[in-house]
């Protein structure tokens, strides 16, 4: 079976549609748990237990990233196009193992204070990445600007709507609720649900985006290669 570019591309623009709509639909129903029962309905679709379906999802996108990544490196070795080998090889790996962490919560073995100690790890990584591989992120900008910016978008939502929010420091606005509420027990027990469904939420989202960045790359790549042998056939 013959894969082209355009069939990657619609693949990926439905993928996109159909995992926006899933990752709204569990917020909703998460925060509806929270607002009716004081919790989510049940472990399954709590957006911050472990083994539920969002975290399965979410393992589920990074393994995906992970595997695109890993098989453009094992079929471009002789591809002249970007990124690099290396550079493919260090995603993969990096999906990867916060494919394993999601599913296995590895960072909780880690000896920190607090469960917050282990999120600047994640930052550091996604920020000194680009800066490591500066030339293949402008190389792909050259020959791949739209992929690039969905891929981009998804790590900025990623980072400073996932771990942003999960860094975001909560006690003062506890205890500004609880002053400006001291009969309203919910409110501030709410908002920190909010904050924890917005966190998941953009972790989602931003991984859903990469996704579809990484298909618009993978498109893109066959179109060039598909249109190099058409060219090569013609000229023999």
């Amino acid at each position: 079976m013959r894969i082209n570019s355009s069939s990657v591309e619609k693949t990926g623009h439905l993928m996109l549609l159909i995992l926006v709509f899933f990752e709204i639909f569990l917020v909703i129903i998460y925060l509806a748990g929270i607002v009716l029962v004081g919790k989510a309905f049940t472990n399954f679709i709590d957006l911050n237990a472990q083994a539920s379906f969002p975290s399965l999802l979410q393992a589920w996108q990074l393994f995906l990233i992970g595997f695109i990544s890993i098989s453009c490196f094992t079929v471009g070795r002789n591809s002249s196009q970007p990124p690099s080998q290396i550079f493919l090889l260090t995603v993969a790996l990096i999906f990867f193992s916060a494919c394993a962490d999601e599913v296995f919560k590895i960072h909780h073995l880690l000896p920190t204070e607090t469960n917050h100690d282990w999120k600047p790890i994640y930052l550091g990584i996604a920020i000194t990445t680009p800066l490591v591989f500066y030339r293949d992120f402008i190389a792909l900008w050259h020959c791949h600007r739209r992929a690039v910016f969905f891929i981009v978008l998804g790590l900025g939502v990623f980072v400073f709507g996932g771990l942003g929010l999960e860094l975001f420091p909560t006690e003062p606005l506890q205890t500004l609720l609880a002053k400006t509420f001291p009969q309203e027990d919910f409110i501030p027990f709410f908002v920190e649900k909010l904050r924890v469904a917005l966190e998941e939420f953009s972790e989602m989202l931003g991984e859903s985006v990469i996704l579809y960045g990484i298909c618009l790359l993978v498109a893109k790549r066959l179109e060039i290669q598909q249109s190099s042998s058409t060219y090569k056939a013609r000229t023999l």
